[in-house]
């Protein structure tokens, strides 16, 4: 399982380009079935343009279990609690 540490990935973590960039490496992963580890670190703060373009549009096009087969999650407490509180709001409100 490779690890995709996400200040190496995207120059930040507030814009839609940049989601755009994490979004292609996600369903690369996805594609050539290599789950991988992606760690954020605790002074990266993910907006929500971010997280549309990148995890919403993973689990738009591909589903929540196979975000869950595909990516794993390293950070700090705070950072798992947005990502996991964002995963549950796409799901209740997109019905994925």
């Amino acid at each position: 399982m490779n690890i995709l540490i996400l200040k190496d990935v995207v120059i930040n973590s507030s814009s839609n380009e940049e989601g755009t960039v994490l979004f292609e490496k996600l369903e690369e992963a996805y594609l050539s079935n290599n789950p991988l580890i992606l760690q954020v670190g605790s002074d990266m703060s993910m907006s929500s343009s971010f997280l549309n373009t990148s995890i919403g549009l993973f689990l738009e096009k591909y589903g929540l279990d196979n975000f869950k087969k595909t990516v794993k999650f390293k950070g700090s407490k705070n950072q798992f609690l947005r990502l996991s509180d964002y995963i549950d709001k796409f799901n209740e409100l997109y019905l994925i």
